[in-house]
């Protein structure tokens, strides 16, 4: 009986080790396949675990932590098993501001799990509304009071916008945002036009905005080519750009919505070692929320 007992221990602690083993070997030498597969995995154990966090900390009156909680454990999880990671420049800016509306560039699915690592406590998460209807992430969504923005009824997202700004004084929270409202996807080191619902929100609610730009990880990350490698992803935060005295008038959001533009552009391209033309800039906003 106690032969049979050692022997299974033996094996299984064997089976940990073998499994442990391929783990760090994957991490290191991995391809497409392995990191695409082991992101989903994350992903769906995060969203899991949050729709568990989300009852629990609203027991308890800590509703705030639920984002922050489950995008953490997405991104550990996340760099552990595919060896991707982020180096932080200017986290202080998120930590010290208070209620905020951030706002951040897009390039893929992956910018959720790199957003984990910086996103500060007490801040909603801006989705589109077909995210609502996911399996399992979906729910999540729903249930940590994400944003749904229907962006294809101009009516219904500023509604919703405005939800968001009475929210972010009634509860003391911040509102994560991707203002490109699509993924500027590529090895072209650009951002697309920004949507305006985010500035609207921080004119409306009276807060900071606080931008964060995410290099282009391109040369880590191509589902075209089938790349996927292990490395280090540069994110660098930009002081919070104040909205007190800027009325809610479309010229004034106008400009504000060209100004962080144009700051993000060109710490994008710092990011990337190109010299940034000092020129005057042209305007790129989009006209939709």
């Amino acid at each position: 009986m106690l032969l049979s007992i050692s022997s299974v221990t033996n094996n299984t602690a064997v089976s940990i080790a073998a499994a442990a083993l391929f783990i760090l070997n994957r991490r290191r030498n991995g391809g497409f396949y392995y990191r695409s597969m082991a992101n989903i995995v994350c992903l769906a154990a995060s969203a899991s675990c949050g729709m568990v966090f989300a009852i629990l900390l609203r027991m308890i009156g800590r509703p705030d932590l639920i984002n922050w909680m489950s995008t953490r454990l997405y991104y550990y999880l996340f760099s552990f098993f595919t060896g991707l990671y982020i180096e932080v420049e200017g986290h202080d800016y998120l930590l010290n501001t208070g209620s905020k509306v951030i706002v951040c560039n897009h390039q893929s699915s992956l910018d959720m799990a790199f957003g984990g690592g910086v996103i500060p406590k007490a801040t909603s998460v801006v989705a589109k509304k077909a995210l609502k209807f996911y399996p399992i992430l979906g729910w999540y969504l729903a249930l940590s009071n994400a944003v749904f923005l229907d962006r294809g009824n101009r009516d219904n997202a500023i509604k919703a916008a405005k939800r968001a700004a009475q929210d972010i004084h009634k509860k003391k929270t911040s509102v994560w945002i991707f203002p490109e409202g699509t993924r500027s996807y590529g090895p072209e080191i650009k951002l697309l036009p920004f949507k305006k619902g985010a500035f609207y929100m921080a004119v409306q609610a009276r807060v900071p905005i606080v931008p964060v730009v995410m290099e282009n990880y391109n040369k880590f990350y191509d589902s075209k080519s089938r790349q996927f490698k292990s490395g280090i992803v540069h994110v660098k935060v930009l002081p919070p750009v104040p909205t007190t005295d800027i009325p809610e008038d479309s010229e004034a959001i106008d400009k504000l919505t060209n100004q962080i533009r144009n700051d993000m552009l060109k710490t994008l391209k710092e990011l990337e070692g190109i010299q940034v033309d000092e020129e005057k800039p042209a305007l790129h906003y989009d006209n939709k929320l």
